[in-house]
């Protein structure tokens, strides 16, 4: 009843502003109201304190729910894995199913209680736990956290289910084109560095529990890791039970990350992937790209919007809706800590595969050559501030932001200016932030398809060469 008066009270007011306010009555709703400027500070506030053994809190407070997100995050990633590619995975992957304190089984019934879990993913440069629960179960969760990162037994049994499951998926990947194109797009734009390495049969199958157990006791230390707090808390609140958690977590060397050559690009090559039978191809096209440290990064994101970032894109307007080759053509900077790529792709009919290369390329260079249109950038920022300000709302990526001030060497202050940047890019410098990263006459070209029927075809981009479904070239 009290919730059905209240919508009656609004509703009954919201008539009486409108017949005492005929100002609302002379606005023009043909019109399009224009969007206000983006705010000049666009983060919350962040506490950052770092503990005795080395380990960086932020500490985001954010009282409007009894919620509280923790991300603890660790600075070595898959770029470690070294000549078995697979082991930072899977070290991620077994930190909750088994410590010395719990089993697997009373580990899940444990965060189950809290009406939470605890999740870990790898990444080319870091690990992380993530998890949210109310904010009564802070010291609660903290300490399941700190049990999983600090005492995994990386058991048997689990390492084995592991190693099982993915196998099937990699004998899986074998038959999906974006798997099999994203894999040749790592080898051919990282070359040498360990950013181009992959988990295969051969490398899963060799992983062994004392890889895990190395790799742990190598890299999971506190002045390796920071710990992200967003929610209903304070720094005065939550800092004894960090402490508590994770006070005696000891640091140690960490080694540096390992480094490699990115391969030099001049001119177009063609990498056909054979997949016979297959009736589409699958394009990326492809090149290095910057470093997340990049210091034009709010420009390059609107770059890559107004280039192919979503459907209101270049690509998608031109392959899409002018050319109805493809259900949708997109771009997107893959950007990590020591270098990053820059891809574009679609999926096409085999007849119309070279025509959407063609294309492709023809949009890249016209962004690099041809000054964008105000109205059409416009579009572009608003789209990009207003999906950056809409985000702040996920806690879990807050966190993830703040942490990546640290791990990618930002200004501390990086975030506060990012909406306002964005929103403020000229089509000049539109035009320069492309001419600087992007460059149609150097690229990678990766189909995956059927070759007898547009390896022809693909010749006038350059010399092709044709691979197996194990990436293995063909004579």
């Amino acid at each position: 009843m009290r919730q059905h008066a209240f919508r009656f009270a609004f509703l009954t007011f919201g008539l009486f502003a409108l017949s005492v306010c005929p100002s609302r009555a002379e606005v023009d709703r043909s019109k399009k109201p224009e969007p206000g400027p983006a705010p000049a500070v666009s983060f919350p506030d962040f506490q950052d304190v770092t503990l005795p053994n080395g380990l960086r809190v932020f500490v985001i407070q954010d009282d409007r729910r009894p919620t509280v997100t923790f991300r603890l995050m660790v600075k070595s990633g898959t770029v470690f894995d070294g000549s078995k590619p697979g082991i930072a995975s899977f070290t991620a992957t077994l930190l909750n199913r088994g410590t010395t304190h719990r089993d697997a089984a009373t580990f899940a019934r444990e965060t189950d209680f809290l009406g939470s879990r605890i999740e870990a993913i790898s990444s080319s440069d870091s690990i992380s736990l993530s998890a949210s629960s109310l904010n009564k179960y802070t010291e609660s969760l903290l300490e399941l956290m700190s049990d999983a990162a600090r005492n995994p037994i990386f058991e048997e049994e689990q390492l084995s289910k592991i190693r099982k499951q993915t196998l099937s998926a990699l004998e899986a990947q074998k038959q999906e084109p974006a798997k099999l194109s994203s894999k040749m797009v790592s080898r051919l734009v990282f070359g040498s560095h360990p950013y181009a390495a992959y988990p295969t049969p051969e490398s899963v199958s060799s992983i062994v529990r004392e890889d895990l157990v190395r790799f742990h006791q190598t890299h999971f230390h506190p002045n390796n890791a920071t710990l992200a707090i967003v929610g209903d808390t304070s720094l005065e609140k939550v800092r004894p039970l960090i402490e508590k958690a994770f006070g005696s977590w000891t640091k140690s060397e960490i080694p540096k990350a390992p480094s490699g050559q990115f391969p030099e690009l001049k001119g177009l090559s063609v990498h056909l992937i054979d997949r016979p039978g297959s009736v589409q191809s699958n394009i990326v096209i492809c090149r290095p790209g910057p470093a997340r440290s990049t210091p034009d990064l709010p420009e390059v994101l609107v770059l890559n919007a107004t280039l192919g970032g979503s459907a209101s894109g270049r690509l998608y307007g031109n392959l899409r809706e002018k050319n109805g080759w493809t259900y949708g053509s997109y771009s997107i900077f893959d950007l990590r800590r020591q270098g990053g790529s820059f891809e574009a792709s679609a999926e096409t009919r085999n007849e119309v595969t070279a025509p959407a290369i063609r294309e492709i390329l023809k949009e890249i260079t016209r962004i690099r050559d041809e000054v964008v249109p105000e109205a059409e950038l416009n579009l572009q920022r608003q789209f990009n501030v207003g999906n950056y300000l809409l985000s702040l709302e996920n806690s879990a990526r807050t966190a993830q932001r703040v942490q990546d001030i640290d791990l990618y060497g930002l200004p501390s202050d990086f975030y506060r200016g990012y909406a306002r940047r964005m929103g403020s890019v000229s089509p000049d410098l539109l035009q320069k932030t492309a001419r600087a990263h992007l460059d149609a006459e150097n690229m990678f070209i990766v189909v995956v398809g059927e070759a007898k029927d547009i390896q022809a075809a693909l010749r006038e981009f350059g010399t092709v060469t044709v691979y197996d479904n194990e990436l293995r070239p063909r004579p």
